[in-house]
């Protein structure tokens, strides 16, 4: 049995990966930018408030070293979005 790359789509997983992670800060930075446009109210929370996600920081402490691990994201809806749009187009074409 041969030792093959993983794909997806005719592609490499890490390309997607990339794709995914790409549309998600562009999706960020393009809320943030279009929320200034629209006026307070239900709209303007429902699509351009973030959502915190993440792991908390841990701190191991090796005696001569000290490592922090942890991670955190801000998802918007209009970033989910964006991000389920690259997806479909990544499979559909």
């Amino acid at each position: 049995m041969k030792n093959r790359p993983m794909h997806a789509g005719g592609r490499s997983v890490g390309l997607l990966a990339l794709v995914v992670l790409v549309s998600g800060v562009a999706g960020s930075v393009i809320s943030y930018f279009v929320s200034g446009v629209f006026p307070a109210g239900p709209v303007r929370d429902f699509f351009f408030k973030s959502v915190g996600v993440g792991i908390p920081t841990v701190t191991v402490s090796l005696g001569f070293a000290t490592v922090t691990f942890g991670l955190s994201l801000a998802v918007t809806v209009f970033a989910v979005l964006l991000v389920v749009l690259a997806a479909y187009l990544w499979f559909k074409f």
